[in-house]
């Protein structure tokens, strides 16, 4: 049986920021709001009603793109961690294409790579029926054009796609479409995609906005609280350790690739300073895994996920031998750190 798709229940802050924005009162709309939770789920039908009942308040054409303007990383969730380990837009559709279940579950997500592009394709599982194309069409054009926004703020730059497909029926004016994104656009019954140029795709990731930058300062303190201060080979050993976590389980062969050494000679680096790889890659977790869970929007499940466990309950016996708690007392405030 296939499953409903469902998304990140932070992307709810988009829809309050856009109605406080314009003074909108939309009451069904905030109670429905007020339920979802930062680090919870809510399935695709849920967030098209919430939009067709602001547009019943406030009905305008391509009331989508004027919502996605509101889309920042505080809403993004996990998205605005995974953007801290990347240098690029490109490395951030790599980190997309991995993640995308904590963001689009229910959604084949795809890639077609050509010499000069690459396309990004977001497929429902289950087909949409005529009847509710007009409801899809709300909800995609407010999710894709809330991606395009989110990576115009990481990158600091307002350029465009090559070319945008919507789910849906074409609507009755199309200019603010290619408006908005800045090229073609075009309406299919089936799927959703984005053509991005590999120059685009090149652009380096600025992260001026305040709430990565906060990020960031967190991330690089949880860091420097697993490693000696002062050592520069930890330092250098640290951030190697971090890229690998970003794409998978880190492994003794690919830190040390990294660094340009041998598995020998890492070995006996961290052995000069009292440490196992092992342990190394336990402290660097435990203190990422701090940061994440002071987090609400993130869930215990994308925690996991963010330090590459194989599943949650493999993180829960982690966190307990490092902590002497669970993640969710930590979180709760109940846990007391014993690592």
């Amino acid at each position: 049986m296939t499953t409903l798709a469902t998304l990140s229940g932070s992307l709810g802050g988009v829809l309050t920021s856009f109605l406080d924005a314009h003074g909108l009162k939309a009451p069904q709309c905030r109670a429905r709001l007020a339920r979802w939770k930062e680090d919870g789920r809510i399935t695709v039908v849920e967030w098209a009603t919430c939009l067709m009942l602001i547009q019943q308040d406030y009905p305008r054409p391509a009331l989508g793109l004027e919502i996605a303007r509101f889309m920042q990383p505080e809403h993004a969730g996990v998205l605005a961690y995974l953007a801290l380990s990347c240098d690029n837009l490109g490395e951030l559709v790599d980190q997309l294409l991995r993640f995308h279940p904590l963001m689009w579950q229910g959604f084949d997500v795809r890639v077609e790579q050509q010499a000069d592009r690459i396309t990004l394709f977001w497929t429902p599982q289950q087909a949409t029926p005529p009847a509710l194309l007009e409801l899809a069409r709300l909800g995609y054009e407010t999710g894709i054009a809330g991606i395009l926004q989110l990576a115009r703020t990481l990158s600091g730059s307002a350029e465009s796609p090559l070319a945008v497909t919507l789910l849906g029926a074409p609507p009755a004016q199309l200019a603010p479409y290619q408006t908005f994104f800045g090229c073609p656009v075009s309406f299919s019954d089936r799927t959703s995609s984005m053509t991005f140029s590999r120059t685009l795709l090149q652009q380096p990731l600025a992260a001026r906005d305040q709430v990565l930058h906060r990020l960031l300062e967190r991330q690089a303190s949880a860091r420097q609280r697993a490693i000696s201060p002062g050592d520069r080979f930890l330092a250098a050993f640290q951030r190697a350790l971090g890229r690998a976590l970003s794409v998978g389980t880190p492994s003794l062969e690919t830190v040390a690739a990294d660094l340009a050494m041998s598995r020998a000679t890492l070995q006996r680096r961290l052995q000069d300073r009292g440490l196992t790889f092992q342990q190394a890659l336990d402290n660097t977790r435990y203190e990422l895994a701090r940061m994440y869970l002071e987090d609400p929007r993130v869930s215990l499940a994308e925690v996991a996920q963010l330090l590459s466990f194989s599943e949650q309950s493999a993180f829960t016996r982690a966190f307990k031998r490092w902590s002497g708690g669970t993640p969710g007392e930590f979180r709760a405030g109940g846990s007391k750190p014993a690592h």
